[in-house]
């Protein structure tokens, strides 16, 4: 099917958050901090105020007045995890503006409200703020030292997040392994750069007690509840609306200070204000990810046999900020084992608060970090027992036949072919003739390597204490001239769900594709739902509505058995009516059969209620909530995967990379629409290349950020992406009524790891070690100095 969403963007009628314009819209600036780690002595707005244009301004020291401390997110409620594990230091109160110390570059101290924007930009010139610069804290791992400075002084340390996971004998396994291969390995800072940077529009309604949001959110219901409280205004409603929103990839999960920040600024001032971010604050503000340290062993067999996985992990969690950083390193340390029967594991993990950007949710949340470092392993394993890295794979892999599957962090694995999977993507590759074209251009001087990873990626996420609840509610009704109308709680930032909604209800009730309308993203006219991430509308999403229209048929039999005065059996259902079996001219049409029920109930069967609606609030049947006492729990509900393999030559006196060959074959169980999974997986490989190959945030030693525009941060183009030939396996979700099991993100997990071995493959005749991203040509030249050092 043609996608619903596509004449809207083609025909430049989408409308984003940028798009909305009210009568009377003010607009609003923010003074951003230009020192990592400082204190706040005085915040001077005269001169602002009296710029002509300038409506209002606001310092950090006047907002306790008005709000609240910023609400916990995701965790909504700090209870079961103020002792235990995992143990989390909840930061100190924090507002929408710094009141008294700034902990990173771009922290927001000042906001003005003028009737443009260009004023509002020149008038921030005019606030005279003096600051007291503190030491900032930048290393991770020196943030751990006693005698670090401290962002939170009353903490005592910069420890803000600890967990232990374990499972099986370790020790033992260790004991019987006859090489324990040890690694340090760093996932590289990086952060996401959708096409539509954040924006919020605030419009306060006093006569109704009534704040109108638009927020380019893929929470929606969750940033109207936040809000809420954070105003502390019982008697406010907060109704919040995503607009069409361009690109997510998780840094849109997350309450930032601008939204709460510009619902109070709607309020102080009486008429709609607006904020769009520009792409340096974009860069600067919101949120990274990635960064973390592994430090990994792995105990083996001779026979490449993994039989115990040990990791300590220390995550760079910048500044605490409610946007799911603590979420995104907790998943990494469930998922290290990867797609490997290892039950013998244990793993560490210590979140650190430096005075960096905070750290939030991104694209393949924790789980492309874990994947990363342990298809690295994988491939040093091989090269440490002088075997092919596919046979390895092949030797450790979970098997087809025991699916389900709970891994050692209690995981319940639904469905696989891992070993097809690898297998397939090394045929397409044609891996027998690249290890002789490789053979043969060494003779030549040249370096061809090949690489490969297997990688999962764990969707629909659920956890304890979170907003992110497990279910899913659809709401589903038939009008009286017989459109069908479907309400979500989830929205959509480019994935398709209007036209996914609607395959799967035409399919279901035997109505017309084009007869379907869908509405998401509304905090009010919507059910109340987590929002969009971790695909989880391809889980649970389309399970709800599959069940609604079910419900719903079940429903429209009735009225048409009793209509027709035929049994329910004997009823068929296709062409647009219901009609007794052979009967088709004898039937009725969904607006014969509408009609009736929502204007004639006196010719409804007994017991049947007026309308035709339903609604299914839909649970995940493979999560759990609690976890027990070893951390373990199963937070991921469907493992879709991705067999990766490619081929890469390196020119060893520029650095560069030139990628040969790229192979994805995925498995993202059925297919609702074939187009939108080629679209998401096309984009998520263009992505993880992105990591692999070019994104890095880096700070200098005053921890100002090196790359705050696109002249310094480098994304794939059009000219750098290879033609990726990708095929797919078909393993069914045994737990959901589609078979469903998720294809936004995978993709994004295997471009790092496979790209890596590659290029560790191409150049091991000269002993380099790539154990950290991303394979910029910078970077190769001095590896392969370093290699070429330690053999002099």
């Amino acid at each position: 099917m043609k996608l619903k969403e596509d004449y809207e963007v083609l025909a430049v009628k989408a409308m984003y958050t940028h798009d909305v314009v009210l009568p009377e819209m003010l607009h609003v600036a923010i003074l951003r901090s230009p020192y990592a780690h400082a204190l706040v002595k005085n915040v001077d707005l005269s001169r602002a105020r009296a710029h002509p244009g300038v409506v209002f301004a606001i310092s950090g020291a006047e907002i306790p007045a008005h709000v609240r401390p910023a609400p916990p997110f995701p965790f909504q409620s700090r209870e079961p995890f103020r002792a235990g594990n995992p143990t989390i230091k909840f930061p100190l109160e924090q507002y929408v503006l710094a009141t008294d110390r700034v902990r990173f570059v771009g922290e927001a101290v000042a906001a003005v409200v003028a009737e443009d924007r260009y004023t509002a930009e020149d008038a921030l010139e005019l606030i005279d703020v003096e600051y007291e610069p503190l030491p900032p804290v930048l290393d991770p791992e020196a943030a751990l030292a006693p005698d670090s400075a401290l962002l939170f002084p009353e903490w005592g340390d910069n420890m803000h997040l600890r967990f232990h996971v374990w499972n099986g004998d370790v020790e033992a396994a260790f004991a019987d392994a006859d090489l324990v291969v040890r690694e340090r390995i760093r996932n590289n800072r990086f952060t996401g750069t959708p096409m539509e940077t954040r924006a919020v529009v605030a419009q306060y309604d006093a006569s109704n007690e009534r704040l109108n949001m638009w927020d380019s959110s893929q929470i929606p219901h969750l940033i109207s509840h936040l809000v809420h409280e954070m105003l502390g205004r019982p008697e406010l409603t907060v109704h919040v609306v995503a607009p069409r929103v361009g690109g997510g990839y998780g840094q849109k999960w997350g309450f930032y200070p601008e939204e709460g920040l510009v619902a109070l600024l709607g309020l102080l001032v009486g008429r709609p204000v607006k904020w769009v971010e520009t792409r340096s604050e974009h860069m600067m503000c919101t949120s990274h990810a990635r960064d973390q340290i592994h430090d990994i062993e792995v105990g083996v067999k001779r026979d490449g046999t993994i039989v115990g996985v040990r990791d300590r992990i220390v995550a760079d969690l910048g500044v605490p900020q409610p946007v799911g950083g603590l979420a995104a390193n907790l998943t990494t340390t469930m998922y290290c084992m990867g797609s490997y029967k290892v039950q013998n594991y244990d793993c560490t993990l210590l979140g650190v608060v430096t005075n960096k950007t905070p750290f939030g949710a991104h694209r393949g949340f924790g789980k492309a970090e874990a994947a990363f470092v342990i298809e690295r392993m994988v491939d040093i394993i091989a090269d440490r027992l002088g075997m092919d890295p596919a046979e390895v794979r092949y030797k450790n892999f979970i098997q087809p036949e025991e699916f389900p599957y709970i891994c050692a962090t209690g995981t319940r694995l639904d469905s696989g072919n891992y070993p097809e999977a690898l297998r397939k993507a090394l045929e397409i590759l044609d891996y027998d003739y690249w290890r002789r074209e490789q053979a043969r251009l060494r003779q030549e001087g040249r370096y061809l390597g090949v690489g490969m990873a297997l990688v999962i990626e764990p969707s629909s996420s659920t956890r304890m204490g979170s907003y992110n609840a497990g279910y899913f509610t659809a709401v589903m009704r038939i009008t009286p001239i017989g459109r069908v109308q479907v309400f979500t709680g989830g929205n959509d930032e480019g994935q398709g769900h209007r036209t996914t909604i609607a395959q799967l209800t035409a399919d279901e009730l035997g109505v017309e594709f084009d007869d379907v309308d869908a509405l998401e993203g509304d905090s009010e006219l919507c059910p109340y739902g987590s929002g969009s991430y971790s695909s989880r509308f391809s889980v649970v999403g389309t399970s709800a509505v599959i069940l609604a229209a079910r419900q719903l048929r079940e429903k429209v039999l009735k009225i048409a058995a009793h209509l027709l005065e035929v049994p329910v059996e004997e009823l068929e259902w296709g062409g647009g009516r219901v009609y007794p079996r052979g009967r088709f001219e004898a039937g009725l049409t969904f607006q014969q059969i509408a009609a009736p029920a929502h204007f004639a109930i006196y010719r409804l069967p007994p017991g049947v209620e007026p309308g035709l609606e339903a609604t299914v609030h839909y649970r995940d049947p493979n999560i759990a909530f609690p976890m027990d006492e070893k951390g373990r729990v199963m937070m991921f509900s469907a493992i879709p995967y991705d067999a990766n393999a490619c081929a890469v030559e390196v020119d060893v006196e520029t650095g560069r990379i030139k990628i040969l060959k790229y192979v994805s074959v995925h498995d993202c169980g059925n297919m609702v629409n074939p187009k939108i999974v080629e679209g998401q997986h096309t984009g998520a490989l263009v992505h993880g290349l992105g990591g692999a190959l070019y994104e890095e945030i880096l700070y200098d030693d005053q921890g100002q950020p090196l790359a705050a525009s696109f002249k310094d941060y480098f994304l794939p183009t059009v000219q750098e992406v290879p033609e990726f030939i990708m095929d797919h396996l078909v393993s069914p979700n045994p737990f959901t009524p589609g078979g469903f099991k998720g294809t936004g993100e995978t993709g994004t997990v295997g471009p790092p790891p496979t790209l890596a071995n590659a290029v560790e493959d191409a150049l091991r005749p000269l002993g380099v070690q790539i154990r950290r991203l991303p394979l910029t040509p910078g970077f190769i030249k001095e590896a392969i100095a370093e290699a070429r050092a330690r053999v002099r």
